[in-house]
């Protein structure tokens, strides 16, 4: 579990941070200006998502799943996407609300 809760945050933050940077990237500011304009809202926003998916995903026992052909797999991966997508909405609410994250898409 401790392996796969690494690969998915490192793919999380990866990801993120890449779909965030093309599209801010374009609005005219350097790849640095980029990183500072963007990196605290998307540390505290894929954070609290991954910490909420990874346990949810834990607690429900996908992570121990032995295939991505058992069911408990899928079920686990439906469950925590949902989990961390209801944890992350009102932390980037609030980080817009309150100018600390950047609009950028």
């Amino acid at each position: 579990p401790l392996q796969t809760a690494i690969v998915a945050t490192v793919s999380a933050f990866t990801t993120g941070f890449v779909l965030t940077l093309f599209p801010t990237f374009k609005q005219g500011l350097s790849l640095s200006e980029t990183f500072k304009a963007i990196w605290l809202g998307e540390v505290i926003s894929i954070g609290v998502m991954e910490i909420v998916m990874n346990l949810v995903d834990y607690l429900i026992g996908g992570m121990n799943a032995s295939s991505v052909a058992e069911p408990i797999f899928w079920i686990s991966l439906g469950i925590a996407v949902l989990a961390g997508f209801a944890a992350g909405y009102p932390v980037n609410y609030l980080m817009l609300k309150n100018n600390l994250k950047k609009k950028c898409h």
